[in-house]
């Protein structure tokens, strides 16, 4: 069972003050993705360090920021947390049998993630327009009613009968659906894939937590298990089950690992991954592939960011440090460092979180023990109604 956060946030008439960090971030990251595309940096092996780690710090301050105003956040509980890397693995498992037999969800998956992508996109673009409709004429005058009386909250309360409809959220949902459908059907961009990424990492932290310092830990422990194993160990895994079962050796990753193949795959296409253009020495090695592109997966952004919004909350909530927050989202960039290095240094793809797992974590340590607080961080859990 997940819990449920409660918190007011700093609202007035229905509108939602942005603040000048998350306004920040927001320009940030707009101007990362342009940047992007300047000329010499496209193929610049040092290009994608310094292009992934502000796309994620950016997403991870906003969705943090933006989970602490929110008034019902859904919790991980430790239970949820422990067994999360089983439940992956065999998800993992699943996608990469189904590439390797050449078995066609192209359709099934464009249309999921072209309904996801267009949600994400309003969600995480909501607070932007209502700034702007409060303070245009335009944007903000209404244009029709339609009734959500059908829709009840879980707190028992239910949407207005006629809730007006402004012209900047007819525009906002036009634009966000164009987008989605662009990123889905009108050929590989990477800009737009790492767009509609950031709306999706936003999003998640929005309305996703985790309830407890200690299921921050064992979820974070666990999937740095899960994902060395299955970028590291996949291939004796691969060949063990390959005698067991008395099959040929084909069924083995074509790039080094099953995480890998999977993250490669034409068939997942999808803003699961911040990608950037590969440097040409290293597009040309990749060939077989025929994957020219440097990438981050998702998960290496969401995971420690649901530790970093927990901290944000302890934060908030009256530690002595104060700083928890600021210095997770230092060690999580230092991390993404690391991983880069490794990743040159080895020539090989690196489980990210194994670096960004120990460095999130001990920092939120170190800082607790510094300030005398490591037993309350420990104890601390969000609660589940505020």
């Amino acid at each position: 069972m997940t819990a449920r956060a409660t918190r007011k946030g700093p609202t007035t008439g229905g509108e939602e003050s942005l603040g000048a960090d998350v306004t920040a971030a927001y320009g940030a990251l707009f101007f990362t993705l342009v940047a992007g595309n300047a000329p010499g940096l496209p193929g610049n092996i040092l290009s994608p360090m310094p292009y992934f780690a502000a796309l994620a710090t950016c997403s991870i301050v906003i969705g943090s920021k933006r989970g602490l105003r929110n008034t019902e956040v859904e919790m991980i509980s430790l239970k949820q947390g422990a067994t999360a890397p089983i439940f992956l693995s065999f998800s993992l498992v699943g996608l990469y049998t189904l590439q390797r037999l050449d078995i066609s969800l192209e359709s099934f998956i464009n249309g999921y993630f072209t309904i996801l992508e267009s949600v994400a996109g309003v969600t995480s673009l909501w607070p932007l327009h209502q700034a702007a409709a409060a303070k245009s004429g335009v944007l903000g005058k209404p244009v029709g009613t339609i009734d959500l009386s059908w829709i009840s909250l879980e707190s028992g309360e239910t949407l207005p009968k006629e809730y007006g409809v402004k012209a900047g959220s007819v525009l906002l949902v036009l634009g966000c659906v164009a987008l989605a459908v662009a990123d889905r059907y009108g050929g590989e961009n990477f800009t737009l894939n790492n767009l509609e990424a950031c709306f999706i990492v936003t999003t998640w932290l929005e309305l996703l937590g985790v309830n407890s310092f200690k299921t921050a830990v064992i979820l974070l422990f666990g999937l740095l298990f899960y994902d060395v194993t299955w970028v590291f160990g996949s291939p004796k895994i691969l060949e063990l089950a390959s005698r067991l079962l008395g099959g040929a050796g084909d069924f083995m990753p074509k790039n080094g690992s099953v995480m890998a193949d999977v993250a490669m795959s034409p068939m997942l296409s999808t803003p699961t991954k911040f990608l950037f253009p590969r440097a040409s020495a290293l597009a040309s090695s990749s060939s077989s592939s025929g994957f020219d592109f440097s990438l981050l997966g998702l998960g290496d952004v969401l995971v420690p960011g649901l530790l970093i919004g927990l901290l944000l909350r302890f934060d908030e909530q009256g530690s002595k440090e104060q700083n928890y927050f600021s210095s997770a989202l230092a060690a999580y960039c230092i991390g993404l460092l690391v991983s880069f290095a490794a990743s040159l240094v080895s020539s090989q793809g690196q489980p990210a979180l194994l670096y960004l797992v120990p460095l999130t974590v001990g920092t939120a340590v170190f800082t607790a023990f510094k300030g005398s607080e490591f037993g309350d961080l420990w104890d601390y859990k969000a609660s589940s109604k505020k």
